[in-house]
């Protein structure tokens, strides 16, 4: 037995029809082992000289694995295997007795999901979808309020169609999806919809690419999509919210939040990250920040102009902390004391920051994408709008830079044919 690889082998020698032999081999080897030294424990079953690796849900520590492998006493780990061997047994039997072949995907989704690959049910294609992003969760990849928009859409899917948990995913149809959608439209809007149709084709699409369904329900399907539009604050607005006196000092520090998030861009998340250390002055005498962003780890460059930069420092850059929840609710009372007819929420501020960028401070759409933390120029154009009279000032510098060129042309004419005619 090699000393780095665990080996235990449990070799049944079962009389079939064609006398298969069938074998099944536990490892956990320490070249896979993750930064807290723990490695997936893989299962090799071999038949007939035909061989299945994959790895098994749980992990162990290498040294850990072959010591309790070794014992001769019942362990934690020698009963988990034993339990996974007998699974893959009672697999094989099964698919003899049902004349399938054992295939890669049959034997993975029965250790992980309990079913071959024409078996699996609507809630465990739904639990494994969830598993995976629980996973991105904890990982910091995605965010739990993400997470819960999913279970959402499933909750929803369970209650107004007539699919439920414990039916086989296959009957997942097109007009499924089309019916579900109908109903969606009488109780949200249709980019709600739109969204809410995408995170149900994500699990769809998990359970293709898992071999835990074979048909696409949403082959022909083309989720509608309406942009919404986007709420901004104008600058006559800004300087009410600069202008008005608030009643308590909580409501004072946040309207100097929000007017910080409208010069900066800076979002809810990041901005409540921020400590001293994170302001810097670069060679111009600008004062920035660079820092990932908390939701997507893009980073993001933002510049604190003279606005941004006075309430900073009059905080001698340590911004009060104010819980999200607590902090929409005050600058709906802030949009009330201003007579402010939009919605007042911590995002606004981020729209109407975009906005200020490139239309008051004339950058360019690019610039402005880094500074908001985008990794294109799409979302930006979304987040930014360009104003009319923008673009009315930009179509004027054109102009006169033209009728500019064309006077410096006809100079150069009129010189040239003094001169010939000087001659």
């Amino acid at each position: 037995m090699p000393s780095r690889i665990v080996r235990i082998c449990l070799t049944i020698k079962a009389l079939h029809a064609m006398y298969n032999t069938f074998s099944i081999c536990f490892y956990c080897r320490p070249s896979k082992t993750n930064k807290a030294g723990l490695a997936p424990i893989e299962v090799r079953v071999t038949i007939n000289g035909n061989s299945f690796l994959t790895s098994l849900p749980r992990k162990a520590k290498p040294t850990d694995f072959k010591r309790q492998m070794l014992s001769r006493q019942q362990t934690d780990v020698k009963t988990y295997t034993s339990t996974i061997a007998t699974k893959i047994q009672d697999l094989q039997i099964k698919l003899l007795i049902e004349g399938k072949p054992f295939t890669y995907e049959a034997l993975r989704n029965f250790i992980y999901y309990g079913f071959t690959e024409q078996r699996c049910t609507v809630g465990a294609l739904f639990q494994a979808f969830l598993t995976s992003q629980m996973k991105k969760v904890s990982a910091g990849m995605s965010t739990y309020r993400n997470y819960r928009k999913y279970e959402i859409v499933r909750d929803l899917f369970y209650a107004h169609t007539d699919i439920k948990a414990d039916k086989p995913a296959s009957i997942i149809k097109n007009r499924t999806i089309k019916d579900f959608y109908a109903y969606l439209l009488t109780t949200h809007d249709e980019t709600t919809v739109a969204g809410m149709l995408q995170k149900l084709k994500s699990v769809i699409l998990y359970g293709l690419q898992n071999k835990m369904i074979t048909d696409n329900p949403f082959l022909g399907f083309k989720i509608p999509r309406k942009e919404k539009d986007v709420q901004f604050l104008t600058q006559d607005e800004v300087r009410r919210i600069r202008a008005a006196i608030m009643p308590t000092p909580r409501l004072a520090q946040m309207k100097d939040l929000f007017l910080f998030q409208c010069f900066s861009a800076i979002s809810y998340c990041d901005m409540m990250a921020l400590v001293p250390s994170d302001y810097k002055k670069n060679e111009y005498g600008h004062v920035y920040i660079v820092k990932p962003r908390a939701k997507t780890g893009v980073k993001f460059c933002a510049i604190l102009f003279e606005d941004a930069l006075e309430i900073a420092e009059r905080y001698e850059y340590r911004l009060p902390h104010i819980l999200m929840q607590n902090y929409n609710t005050g600058l709906k009372v802030i949009g009330d004391i201003c007579h402010i007819d939009k919605p007042m929420h911590s995002h606004i501020g981020r729209h109407t920051a975009a906005c200020y960028l490139l239309n008051e401070k004339g950058l360019s759409l690019e610039v402005t994408a880094r500074i908001l933390g985008h990794n294109s120029t799409k979302l930006t154009r979304h987040y930014a709008k360009l104003f009319d009279n923008t673009v009315f000032e930009a179509v004027k510098r054109a102009e006169e830079l033209t009728a500019s060129e064309v006077q410096k042309t006809e100079g150069i004419v009129r010189e040239a044919m003094e001169k010939d005619d000087s001659q």
